[in-house]
């Protein structure tokens, strides 16, 4: 006796739907997976082999000890550092992979960067808004000085307080830090004609080096850094040209 299966044409489009909704896996991008963290934009750069898959504005966080991921639309970078200027990498290398499982080796930390034969890797701070005259605090020397000690307040990480400084050409300005404690800033200096005049680099790069300079006016923002716990007070610089 042969017993023949029948099905109405209700139940089998219900049993086509529900294999096709089984089979089917929505694209993510990696944007998304830096979702769910605290990301903030940074300036980017991810090269392998010769080819750049990340650039320009991507999706950051960071540990305590220096580790960050970097999240493009399509690719996305961890970076896991061993000891001091040292890491090592991996990345997901295709856009269809949800996990950073190809290994890139390991990096020698250069500026903002961190490179090997093959990869390199950059995390940088985008360049701060130009503040204007009336928003930022010239700084002036007293007569014979060539240094002179600001104090300011920051609230969060998004706030940010900027200095302007006047310079001859072929000088030396230093901005650094004083008694930073546990409230830890990150400096940029923007040169007269716009140019970032700093590596801006993520790390709590509370100390700063232009060396020569153009001549006019020198922007220096301050803001709290990343790598740190937020806070809220008081910071105390100390701007020094010779």
């Amino acid at each position: 006796m042969k017993v023949l299966f029948s099905a109405t044409p209700a139940a089998v489009a219900a049993l086509f739907s529900t294999v096709i909704s089984l089979s089917y896996s929505p694209v993510i991008s990696a944007e998304e997976f830096g979702d769910g963290v605290e990301t903030r934009p940074v300036k980017c750069l991810l090269e392998v082999k010769g080819k750049t898959y990340l650039t320009g504005t991507c999706k950051y966080d960071v540990d305590a000890d220096g580790s960050f991921r970097l999240y493009g639309k399509q690719y996305f970078v961890y970076l896991n550092t061993f000891e001091k200027n040292k890491a090592e990498a991996s990345w997901n290398a295709s856009p269809q992979s949800t996990h950073a499982q190809a290994p890139l080796g390991e990096l020698k930390r250069e500026g903002a960067c961190w490179v090997n034969k093959t990869t390199k890797i950059c995390a940088s701070d985008q360049a701060p808004k130009p503040a204007t005259a009336e928003a930022s605090i010239r700084v002036k020397f007293a007569p014979g000085a060539m240094s002179a000690v600001v104090n300011g307040k920051l609230s969060n990480y998004k706030d940010q307080e900027t200095y302007l400084l006047e310079v001859r050409k072929g000088q030396t300005l230093q901005v650094e830090q004083l008694n930073p404690g546990n409230q830890r800033v990150t400096l940029g200096i923007t040169a007269p004609n716009g140019e970032d005049a700093s590596d801006m680099d993520l790390s709590c790069n509370n100390k700063k080096t232009v060396n020569p300079t153009l001549a006019g006016d020198y922007s220096i923002s301050v803001h709290e850094c990343m790598k740190a716990d937020e806070w809220k007070g008081n910071f105390k610089l100390k701007i020094t040209v010779k």
